[in-house]
């Protein structure tokens, strides 16, 4: 009962506070004044309420997860970790490059580089919960013609680990990449990122516009368009249920831990069954995870997503410039193949690929066709040349936005990879 009242509530005070931004025609400067004072007022209360509410279905999350702990433990089905003091081979692959470290002003990177440095860069920024072996399949493809450094975010993998939640904001993470880009010694480089990792390849496109050539996204739509998605239908609250619980302190990394790092098996198991990935890979995977302070740092990457609210240090929807390149499963529950076309419309230039029947991990699970993808992206030309601070446009026709979105509608259907291409104008 909790849930369903909370979860109603939440998407119903977004709706209100939204409601509070419409305006009648004409208004006089009076009424505007009026109009701001009230929306601001609002505002305020609804965020109050929607934040404890959120708490509210956290901590629900955490006592249903308390009593299936519980629950097993009474019936002896809690196991105690394996020692893993010995990485598996595929950790140490020399096909998939060299190991190296590189220190920031804080705290110190590890990635992998593959390639010649002679070669244009792609930097490889990984999801959460993961680390730099996620891009396995890519590394080998993508470093015949370019120099790839597939780098651990901090608090993941190799890399340094700060205690704190708040030094996992998208700014931090943004300026992490842009100190490494310039430490290697590139002007630019082009982006590949997953799930949580494309949050701070938007943020990047957006703040640090002449760092970036092309931008790859791995099932990552814009963060705008998750929060409008989410914030839409009452039941997504329970899809992303996972995204409530981590708030909690210590409770998340205590589960994932449980039944020798059960997580992973939940994680991979659908990959496993369809044999897209072997045991050895899954045991690369309990031994990068198997102390339970090894999933602070990822779970202080999910705790930082804000499901309902613009933070001051994430990207604003406005329209960006860079050639992107948007791949996207239909097979995830929460975030739709829709949410992919939605996001077009803050790119001027972006080409989608639907990937049948693929979730987040599509760059996995479907390796040979995402590679085939990415390298042919890369490979390709820039429409016009690009300054390197051009400023994002700021609009475009309405003719252009109608036929868009419209375009976006129809495609939707197509189960095979195509081309989506064209300028886009920013949604209002």
């Amino acid at each position: 009962m909790i849930f369903i009242l909370s979860s109603f509530l939440i998407p119903s005070l977004l709706l209100l506070f939204y409601s509070c931004h419409t305006s009648s025609p004409s208004p006089t400067n009076h009424d505007l004044s009026n109009r701001n004072r009230k929306t601001n007022t609002m505002s305020v209360v609804v965020y109050v309420l929607v934040g404890v509410l959120e708490w509210v279905l956290a901590v629900v999350y955490g006592v249903v997860v308390v009593g299936k702990l519980a629950w097993a433990w009474c019936r002896g089905a809690l196991n105690q970790c394996q020692d893993r003091d010995v990485p598996p081979p595929c950790l140490h692959n020399p096909a998939l490059g060299r190991h190296k470290f590189v220190k920031l002003q804080r705290l110190k990177l590890h990635y992998v580089e593959a390639g010649s440095p002679e070669n244009p860069l792609v930097v490889m920024i990984h999801g959460a919960p993961d680390f730099w072996f996620t891009w396995r399949r890519q590394i080998p493809s993508i470093s015949n013609a370019y120099w790839v450094v597939a780098v651990d975010m901090r608090g993941c993998g190799d890399s340094d680990t700060p205690h704190l939640r708040t030094h996992y904001t998208t700014s931090l993470l943004a300026d992490d990449i842009a100190s490494l880009i310039r430490i290697l010694g590139r002007k630019s480089a082009h982006l590949v990122c997953a799930g949580v990792g494309g949050q701070v390849g938007w943020y990047m496109c957006y703040n640090y516009p002449q760092l970036v050539s092309k931008m790859v996204l791995i099932h990552s739509p814009h963060p705008y368009v998750i929060r409008q998605h989410v914030n839409s239908l009452w039941m997504n609250y329970y899809k992303a249920w996972y995204l409530l619980f981590v708030r909690l302190p210590l409770l998340p990394e205590i589960a994932a831990s449980v039944n020798d790092v059960c997580l992973v098996d939940q994680l991979l198991g659908p990959l496993v069954r369809t044999k897209a990935i072997t045991e050895d890979e899954v045991e690369a995977y309990k031994f990068t995870f198997s102390r339970r302070k090894d999933w602070t740092g990822s779970m202080h990457h999910l705790r930082q997503l804000d499901l309902t609210r613009l933070r001051d240090d994430e990207p604003f929807p406005d329209v960006i410039t860079k050639p992107t390149l948007l791949i996207m499963g239909d097979a995830d529950p929460l975030l739709p193949l829709d949410t992919a076309y939605r996001s077009a419309e803050y790119v001027e230039r972006i080409t989608i690929k639907p990937v049948p029947g693929s979730g987040y991990l599509s760059h996995v699970s479907r390796a040979p066709q995402v590679n085939e993808v990415v390298t042919e992206f890369l490979r390709e030309l820039p429409w016009r040349p690009l300054s390197p601070l051009e400023p994002a446009a700021k609009s475009s026709s309405l003719v252009g936005r109608v036929m868009g979105a419209s375009f976006a509608a129809v495609t939707s259907t197509v189960n095979n990879f195509y081309n989506l291409t064209g300028p886009r104008g920013p949604w209002r």
